[in-house]
Order: structure tokens, then sequence, then C-alpha cells
């Protein structure tokens, strides 16, 4: 009898943590939002653990995004775990399906703004996600 309440308090015990969906998210599936608020002509800067960047941009402006970040780097030879800053790969969304993530070097991304609306700005890895990072994001 032990065993069957055991085996029937596992089962609810992995049925209760399979149900919440926070028990179970990675940290790929938590965005922490900052809002970008500049106007043409100006710089916005972060530091911060943010994963996404929230702003309106208006057509034709041109916008820079610099983006570095901590990153753990492990060594086998020594067991130790250095952190280090590295450049993040940024990518942007917007209106009407808009997708840019093409850098033109690493953690830097330049386009200019297709339409007037709200874009948000993110970056990978994800295995950086919710580290301190900064971000520059300049329109002209």
């Amino acid at each position: 009898m032990t065993g069957n309440r055991t085996v029937s308090l596992a089962a609810a015990a992995l049925g209760l943590v399979a149900s919440d969906p926070a028990a179970v998210a990675s940290g790929c599936d938590r965005q922490m939002v900052a809002h970008v608020k500049m106007r043409a002509g100006a710089c916005w800067a972060y530091r911060g653990a943010a994963t996404t960047f929230v702003g309106d941009f208006s057509h034709g402006r041109t916008v820079s995004v610099l983006m570095s970040g901590e990153a753990a780097d492990y060594d086998p030879r020594t067991g130790q775990v250095a952190t280090l800053t590295r450049p993040r790969d940024p990518n942007v969304e917007g209106p009407g399906g808009f997708f840019f993530g093409d850098a033109e070097a690493p953690g830097a991304l330049t386009f200019v703004v297709p339409a007037n609306g709200t874009y948000r700005f993110s970056f990978s890895p994800c295995a950086m996600w919710h580290e301190l990072g900064t971000v520059k994001i300049c329109v002209k």
C-alpha cells in the first residue's frame, strides 16, 4: 500500500508542476520589456536585464542599434566560469510583418523604418536573456 501512495503522490506532484507554465517555461519565454522613448536625431541608452525594447518610429528614419551583454564562459581545463561582455545579435520586428536581423557588425544593426508604427527590438542568443547588458538605439 505504501508503494502505491508514493507513486500517486509523485504523479500528483508531477501533474501540478506540468500544469504551471511558469514551472516549465525556459528563460527564452520570459520577456522583460523596456520602452524606448526619444525624438528623431537623438539616442536612447539602456543598461539592465531587459530582453525586448519597444518604441514608436516614423517612416523613412534611419535607426541604428548597438547591443552587448554579459555571457558566461566555462573553461573545462580549470573548471572556472568567467563572465565576459560580448556582442548580442540584434533583430527588429515591426508593422506589416517587417523583420530585420542582418547585422552589419557583431552587435550592430542599422535599417530604414519602412512604415510608421511600433517596433520591437530583441536579441539572440537567448542564453544571454535576463543578464546585464547595454543597448543604444539612435534615430536620424
